[in-house]
């Protein structure tokens, strides 16, 4: 059930992104040492499973890399604009030299988009490394959702979908991004008002092993628990609590009783203090 749904956008990347087709040097893979080669630093993947790492290295030694990485020329290298997880396994295998296509002059956010759509493509990013990658589309790059999903040959729903996630409080990103818990479920969770609801409807998720759809119909019939005062009845609570009170209305305030039972006293001293105070517990 809480198993991330993989999928591909069902097109090759010369079909969103289209290569060179001249048989130039920019359209032909060139044997370049893999030292000269190092990865973007806005590449959005952050984690590459090392047992999937170690099985494609092993591949690579006994085939070659089959497929040509693409890099962008620097002044002092080459940097990848795709095919970093190929990159990092033919390092494993001890490869000296890898086929990449050369493109000397992409845009920033072309470069981008590349490297996104070869991860979309080839191996999924997990949901939160997903929409971090579309976020820096549409912060850095200014990019609509509309134009991102069109880029990414997807919907704009899913684009919105996808960058709800974010919103989410640290423990339910992460535990979308382990694969404990699935996006639906998060975006679900994401409807609770605050961080410490959502960590609650989380433990609840997890526990009951509930569904995305039984996600859902529990996150409408929450309701957040209220506040609890103090444990503790001292005077100091109550003076503490009636100064808190009187900076909140601007009138003076007095608590007497206990923490349990007791009577609150506001004073005013002009008829438009008495209104402004009116107004205050009315609006």
């Amino acid at each position: 059930m809480m198993e991330t749904k993989r999928r591909g956008l069902g097109r090759g990347l010369q079909a969103l992104i289209p290569l060179p087709s001249d048989r130039g040097e920019s359209g032909v893979p060139q044997l370049i040492a893999i030292d000269q080669i190092r990865p973007s630093d806005q590449q959005v993947r952050r984690t590459f499973n090392p047992e999937a790492l170690r099985e494609l290295a092993d591949s690579i030694r006994q085939n070659g890399l089959l497929q040509p990485v693409l890099v962008r020329r620097l002044v002092d290298g080459y940097q990848l604009l795709a095919g970093e997880r190929r990159w990092r396994a033919a390092r494993l295998a001890g490869v000296e030299r890898v086929p990449a296509l050369v493109r000397d002059e992409p845009e920033e956010a072309g470069r981008l988009i590349l490297g996104l759509i070869e991860n979309l493509q080839r191996e999924d990013l997990n949901p939160i490394e997903e929409a971090a990658g579309i976020r820096l589309l549409s912060d850095h790059f200014h990019l609509t959702q509309e134009e991102i999903a069109a880029r990414l040959g997807r919907n704009r729903v899913s684009i919105a979908q996808s960058l709800r996630l974010l919103s989410a409080c640290p423990a339910l990103q992460s535990a979308v991004a382990g694969g404990s818990l699935s996006a639906g479920h998060a975006r679900a969770l994401v409807g609770l008002p605050g961080f410490e609801d959502q960590e609650h409807g989380l433990k609840v998720v997890l526990s009951r092993r509930l569904s995305v759809r039984q996600t859902e119909a529990w996150v409408k019939r929450y309701v957040p628990p209220r506040p609890r005062l103090p444990s503790t009845s001292s005077r100091g609570t109550l003076e503490r609590l009636a100064e808190e009170l009187q900076a909140a209305l601007g009138v003076e305030a007095r608590i007497s009783g206990s923490l349990r039972r007791g009577r609150i006293a506001l004073s005013y001293n002009s008829r438009d203090q008495l209104q402004g105070l009116i107004d205050r517990l009315t609006s």
